[in-house]
């Protein structure tokens, strides 16, 4: 696998001397320890999926940290969260926790861990990273002036991208057998370590076909019922599955905006798969071409900009404060990125040519915040100003 400069180890490195344990959690096959281990070369790691080590930290905290002296990566590390409580004593934390899974919901966590480490969450390969230029990606916030950093692709281009998807150690090949074995292998080994002890055995077939019916809905409003029914599953066993592949980094949930208040917005999330790869592995898309012309275009490119958007944020170290925004008159801001004096209004169009119109919602939401400079990401070949506050900008321009 060719070296890749991730944006999250300059983040790290940035940071300096490290006096807290640093939490990297992502979906399995990201890159977790692999860029851990391009900064910190030379400290050991311990694998928790070594059932001996699973039983000496479950069995006696400080045994094994007396085998395994900081500094020290501890991989798989979902598998003894009681080693929180013990590391929040240590003196010298210069400890590296890596999970495939979301930590920030265990009680483990809020209870030793919250305020006390480094979390970080990391995601598939950045557009940027993948042009070896991810130090240097900021969040995204739409401006006037955007940064054109990158050399934009074709369209052509970037829906074989889309396809391709972002696993690091997927090596770039327009080889579809290489390409349908990959993702078969990925995805065997994320039900088998990731999901298994999680889901009766009985369902597993009903799982796999939800799987398939959530890279259906990616870009979408999630309807539960609607995907119990095509399932043939309750619908709260959808809803705890929903919240095994959130958990897994598998989806991504993006939060709609709504105030307590009113009755008039839209409370359903929208889901999102974070690698569209997988997707269209899930769906049997098997080129770029077929994507570009499918059903799907434009849904899986309104995911491709979601999830870039949100590892700008995720991937320098900062929690991405996002929302959606639809009301009962069927007003609707793609995206809605919050700060403490605005939102930032961001629409998202699989078009070469942005008109005016497809930004005509920012002017109508009803907001309690002011808003802010917009963009309409879409895939112009040129930079081009809609109003006075709404730029519009290629996917390669963010």
């Amino acid at each position: 696998m060719r070296f890749v400069r991730r944006s999250v180890v300059e983040y790290i490195k940035k940071l300096g001397n490290i006096d807290k344990p640093v939490i990297i959690t992502g979906m399995r096959g990201v890159g977790k320890l692999s860029a851990v281990r391009s900064y910190y070369e030379n400290i050991p790691c311990v694998h928790l999926s070594n059932i001996k080590e699973i039983l000496l930290a479950n069995n006696s905290a400080s045994q094994f940290f007396s085998r395994h002296t900081s500094p020290v990566i501890i991989n798989e590390i979902q598998y003894s969260l009681n080693l929180f409580q013990y590391i929040s004593t240590m003196e010298n934390k210069k400890i590296f926790l890596i999970a495939n899974q979301q930590l920030d919901c265990t009680s483990e966590y809020h209870q030793y861990m919250k305020d006390k480490s480094i979390y970080l969450e990391l995601m598939g390969l950045s557009i940027y990273e993948m042009a070896n230029m991810g130090h240097m990606q900021s969040p995204f916030v739409p401006s006037k002036h955007p940064p054109c950093i990158i050399s934009k692709k074709s369209v052509h281009h970037t829906f074989k991208l889309i396809w391709r998807g972002f696993f690091p150690d997927y090596e770039e090949t327009d080889n579809f057998n290489e390409w349908d074995n990959f993702y078969s292998h990925k995805i065997e080994e994320i039900l088998q370590k990731d999901i298994n002890d999680k889901i009766n055995i009985i369902n597993k077939a009903a799982f796999l076909n939800f799987l398939t019916a959530a890279a259906a809905c990616t870009g979408k409003e999630l309807n539960i019922t609607e995907i119990a029914e095509k399932v043939n599953a309750a619908p709260n066993t959808i809803k705890s599955w929903v919240h095994i592949l959130e958990q897994a980094g598998i989806i991504y949930l993006l939060k709609p905006y709504f105030t307590e208040n009113t009755k008039r917005y839209i409370k359903a999330p929208k889901i999102y798969m974070t690698d569209t790869g997988l997707a269209a592995w899930l769906l049997s898309i098997n080129s770029g071409e077929e994507l570009a012309k499918s059903e799907y275009n434009s849904s899986f490119f309104e995911t491709f900009v979601i999830m870039e958007l949100l590892k700008s944020y995720r991937h320098n170290g900062r929690k991405a404060s996002f929302y959606y925004y639809r009301d009962n008159s069927k007003v609707t801001i793609d995206l809605l990125i919050e700060d403490e004096e605005c939102f930032y209004p961001v629409n998202i169009k699989n078009t070469t040519e942005p008109k005016s119109e497809y930004i005509s919602s920012f002017k109508k939401a009803v907001l309690h915040k002011r808003l802010g400079y917009g963009s309409l990401i879409c895939l112009t070949d040129m930079y081009k100003e809609l109003d006075n506050e709404v730029t519009a900008l290629s996917i390669w321009e963010i």
